[in-house]
């Protein structure tokens, strides 16, 4: 991923002090510490694995202002102001008065015209003063309550807007504005219709899986084992994460709780195929984890669970479990 920064607008928003400071001029984005800033927080999240994609709904107001500036006749300045005001008036309806800046630029991406929006929560830090008087000098601790993100933190809200085919990728938290949940981004900013991210998507899959397995009174282990088998197939195979796949191979036997899986996720909104990213494979490849009652920790890859070879695993009559671990042929202590 390539990130050149085009250009960049601060804004600070305060809800305690009912009205935002509004910049009237870009920053000096080829200044190499406001460049290295934004750059590095927007790699950082641009790939993120919670993202969401979404689609700007056919009312939105700010794809109106993103075809204006794409056609010159808005300027950065006055798309972010924009940008900046529905911000500011969603946080005002809200339960948490805390103070961000917002930074809205044009990025290009992998060759993509792309409009940003960074929120940078602020916090409370302290800092040193210097206080000179006739005495000499007074070396002091006074709180600064205006600090921004730190390069090594992520940021947790953001939207990126593809300017010239208006597809968006976004994270934000919910809020609850006039009394109801909702998506800042989402409901007040974007205006748009999401997926689920994936992150969301496997871990209401693999929860999900797991649940049902465990009301009929399966085995919840070989589920995860079986869907972990299942993702890493897809990943060696480069093709996507698919739920009905998951649904065939976990309940290949069971066509009730198959049918059930299925329903709970067309309700929870999952699509069919999930895209493996980063977050996919690492949380899909790793192995399985195993911590008994008496302490003993396993750990093992997941395609080992069914074969007896390797890993066997027996429900005594008496209700415990004996674990076999096999054919090793030798032992490092770590």
């Amino acid at each position: 991923m390539i990130v050149a920064i085009k250009n960049a607008v601060l804004h600070i928003l305060d809800p305690s002090h009912r009205l935002p400071v509004l910049s009237e001029h870009e920053m000096d984005v080829s200044d190499g510490m406001i460049n290295t800033y934004l750059t590095t927080h927007i790699e950082k999240v641009y790939d993120d694995p919670a993202y969401r994609k979404a689609e700007f709904k056919s009312n939105s107001s700010l794809k109106f202002h993103i075809d204006r500036y794409r056609e010159g006749e808005e300027d950065i300045v006055k798309l972010s102001k924009n940008i900046a005001e529905r911000i500011f008036e969603g946080l005002l309806s809200t339960q948490d008065s805390s103070p961000c800046d917002i930074a809205v630029c044009e990025l290009i991406i992998n060759e993509r015209r792309v409009i940003g929006i960074l929120k940078l929560n602020n916090k409370t830090g302290f800092t040193h003063q210097v206080i000179k008087d006739g005495g000499g000098i007074t070396n002091t601790v006074i709180n600064h309550y205006s600090i921004l993100p730190a390069q090594t933190q992520k940021i947790t809200e953001y939207a990126f807007v593809d300017i010239e085919e208006l597809s968006i990728r976004y994270k934000s938290a919910k809020y609850v504005i006039d009394g109801e949940k909702a998506d800042l981004f989402a409901d007040i900013v974007l205006e748009c219709d999401y997926e689920i991210s994936s992150r969301e998507a496997v871990n209401t899959v693999t929860r999900t899986a797991k649940k049902i397995t465990a009301e009929n009174g399966g085995d919840t282990m070989e589920t995860a084992a079986k869907i972990k088998e299942c993702v890493i197939e897809n990943i060696e195979q480069r093709i996507p994460f698919k739920t009905g796949t998951i649904a065939d191979r976990v309940f290949d036997s069971h066509p009730v709780m198959k049918d059930e899986f299925k329903a709970k996720m067309e309700q929870a909104a999952v699509p069919d195929e999930i895209d493996i990213n980063k977050y996919v494979t690492k949380k899909m490849t790793s192995n399985i984890r195993l911590v008994t009652d008496t302490g003993v920790e396993l750990s093992f890859p997941a395609e080992y669970y069914s074969n007896s070879r390797y890993v066997d695993i027996v429900n005594n009559e008496d209700g415990t479990i004996s674990i076999s671990i096999n054919n090793i042929g030798e032992l490092t202590n770590k």
